[in-house]
């Protein structure tokens, strides 16, 4: 399943209630009383129901404590129980009006970092760090935590964003068709060409010499292939720290270079409704599939989607890591401490236990048995849909102790923050586009590239 980063492009109805298993943006647009000391403002892009059910839930257990979440949205629309549809102008018009406030001494006391030039601002000043925090408090328990993801996000030895939930970037392949060719995958020591011949061989060997359709990959055009290969490979490219870039080098050159092939080899299927890849999955069709597992739903989606059995590999590298749920604290604020009780509420067992992916170590199991339990009352029944097009039903299995043992392990490696900045992801966009029509090469586009981030970055 291919997934936006902040919210769902692709529709899922589900037939079965999950309760809260989606951590994210934000809520109602307000105003705040300036300089209460009981009063906190968030500054999001648009609602979910982790931080809603987060906000009643504090001040139920705060008398008079008030907390105020503004969304930048100018037009919010339900797709689901729960979940918005993401304009992408939303998060611009979020990126410039943070950038404005911040830079002008204003703005809400908390603050969502996804998609933020969050570096910048530590840089000049405008953030806590909530790791001195962690230190300084003694009732916040840093063991509970797995401290290889709060590693993976320090910023110049410092801790500025606090993720809720996060999601690791895993590639789904059928088991089926690489049993079928023999093939088997280190996924602890491969890389992209490794993926392309293993996806050829898989294709051959099962078409038999005729025309019959298979894919490497489905759900992707030009733009979502090249995005997802540079978000993967987004610490080697950029580094915010030294404010430079490495897009002239042969590594983005290669991927450059991979996405072309597989585009111009049909080895991708274009079409990206998520009901064309669970078709093609389901029938034996598709030998990859790039998912992002944020929870036991998507996991146990994965294995339904992929019914005749699913390998779940980590992409060549590291295992990264990306959260659309990463909240930090203005060093503006007046409210601090109250800021740092909520974030800490943020991650405490009594609302991890209703998350996804949690970073706190204690709340797994609960979590796995509180979907088990969801499952048992509705049936497992999902259906994928997009719209016009009648929706696909699969089954979802309730977790076995072994799913949550390939969860935590999974979770104590995650050692590498996909931090992308949505304007540089733009900028690749834009000036590749030429480079898949065949008007550019790609030594001229990636320099093309490399001007302009080297630019943004030293801004």
């Amino acid at each position: 399943m291919i997934k936006n980063k902040c919210g769902v492009v692709l529709i899922l109805v589900l037939v079965l209630s999950m309760g809260v298993f989606t951590a994210g943006c934000g809520n109602t647009q307000v105003t705040r009383e300036d300089n209460n000391p009981n009063s906190l403002t968030i500054a999001v892009v648009h609602k979910d129901m982790y931080l809603d059910t987060a906000v009643k839930k504090f001040e139920e257990l705060h008398p008079g404590v008030s907390v105020e979440v503004k969304e930048y949205t100018s037009n919010p629309s339900e797709i689901g129980e729960g979940v918005r549809a993401v304009d992408p102008g939303d998060i611009e018009k979020y990126v410039t009006a943070m950038n404005t406030q911040l830079m002008s001494g204003q703005g809400s006391d908390i603050i969502l970092l996804n998609n933020l030039p969050y570096q910048t601002y530590a840089d000049k000043n405008l953030l806590v760090d909530l790791g001195g925090l962690m230190q300084s408090d003694q009732s916040f328990d840093s063991g509970k935590y797995y401290q290889n993801i709060f590693k993976a996000l320090e910023y110049k030895d410092k801790l500025y964003g606090l993720p809720v939930n996060i999601g690791i970037d895993m590639i789904a392949a059928d088991r089926t068709l690489l049993d079928n060719s023999q093939v088997q995958i280190d996924d602890s020591n491969w890389d992209w060409n490794d993926f392309v011949e293993t996806a050829e061989k898989v294709i051959n060997d099962n078409q038999n010499g005729g025309t019959q359709e298979m894919y490497a990959l489905a759900g992707m055009d030009e733009k979502r292939l090249i995005t997802t290969l540079v978000k993967e490979n987004y610490d080697n490219l950029v580094d915010p720290e030294k404010k430079t870039a490495n897009f002239t080098g042969q590594e983005f050159l290669d991927l450059l270079n991979l996405s072309k092939y597989l585009i111009d080899h049909k080895l991708v299927n274009t079409d990206t409704a998520q009901t064309n890849i669970t078709d093609l999955a389901s029938r034996g069709k598709l030998v990859f599939n790039f998912t992002s597992l944020r929870g036991f739903f998507d996991l146990q989606a994965a294995k339904a989607i992929f019914s005749e059995g699913v390998q779940l590999l980590k992409p060549p590298g590291n295992v990264f890591f990306s959260t659309d749920s990463m909240y930090g604290i203005s060093s503006k604020s007046s409210n601090q401490e109250l800021a740092w009780e909520f974030l800490k509420f943020l991650v405490s067992d009594d609302m991890m236990t209703q998350g996804g992916m949690p970073i706190n170590k204690s709340v797994l199991p609960q979590i796995a048995q509180n979907f088990t339990q969801a499952i048992q009352k509705r049936g497992g029944r999902m259906i994928i849909k997009d719209d016009g097009i009648p929706g696909q039903s699969i089954t979802l299995q309730p977790p076995t102790q072994e799913d949550v043992d390939y969860m935590e392990n999974l979770l104590s490696q995650a050692n590498v923050y996909i931090g992308t900045d949505q304007k540089i992801i733009s900028i690749v966009q834009e000036e590749t586009a030429a480079f898949f029509t065949g008007q550019k090469t790609a030594e001229t586009t990636a320099q093309l590239i490399q001007d302009r981030v080297s630019t943004y970055l030293n801004e």
